[in-house]
């Protein structure tokens, strides 16, 4: 009974599963083709089978070539064609990628996450500035809004000077009371006291305006 069917575990592995067993067996089919010109007729098809196998390579550049490559690849580079493109490297494929080098530094408080700590060391590593304090204003904000969604607790600007210093190694001193956190903390040093008094002077204005018309429209 089982030589009546061809189950696919029994087929051979399938190379690129996005085109299906049934384009793999013309491939294998086409290596058998002795006439080379008759060999490049057969690729050619092929290629068009794959494309609309495949609408969605179109999107991307050069997909004449991949579509080249990946009868290549399907064929184990066994084939012999007129293509338009040059074949693809068998080793540069089965080439295993370099390994991507991971941070073993341990992180003091995880919640604030690794990129949280590169930033604060490079803060150590500025000079005194406004910007740096501005720097640390940030850093500051965002640990108190990470603390507050991981642990649901509302830190102090102690307690967030004492996390700067020790993430930091004790390389750098912050002063708690110079933290603003907020953002409406840090707004207010754009507003001067005369902006203050132009924009009281404004509202006033602008209520007398708002009464006059009011007036009219009774008038009315």
């Amino acid at each position: 009974m089982s030589q009546l069917f061809n189950y696919n575990t029994q087929s051979q592995k399938l190379i690129i599963s996005e085109y299906g067993r049934s384009l793999q067996n013309m491939v294998e089919h086409a290596l058998t083709i002795e006439d080379k010109y008759k060999r490049t007729k057969m690729a050619e098809a092929l290629i068009s089978v794959m494309e609309t196998l495949n609408p969605y390579v179109k999107e991307q550049a050069d997909y004449k070539q991949k579509l080249w490559d990946h009868l290549y690849i399907i064929s184990d580079f066994q084939l012999d064609v007129e293509s338009p493109f040059p074949p693809p490297e068998k080793n540069e494929l089965v080439k295993k990628p370099e390994k991507i080098p991971y941070s073993t530094q341990p992180i003091r408080f995880r919640f604030y996450g690794r990129n949280l700590q590169y930033m604060v060391n490079k803060a150590a590593q500025m000079e005194e500035s406004e910007i740096k304090n501005e720097f640390l204003n940030l850093l500051a904000s965002f640990m108190s809004n990470s603390s507050r969604n991981w642990n649901n607790e509302n830190l102090s600007n102690n307690q967030l000077a004492d996390h700067l210093e020790l993430i930091s190694g004790k390389k750098m001193n912050v002063n708690p009371e110079a933290l603003e956190i907020t953002l409406e903390q840090r707004r207010k040093k754009f507003f001067t006291p005369n902006n203050n008094s132009n924009s009281g002077s404004n509202n006033t204005n602008n209520k007398k305006f708002y009464n006059k018309n009011k007036k009219n429209n009774y008038k009315k």
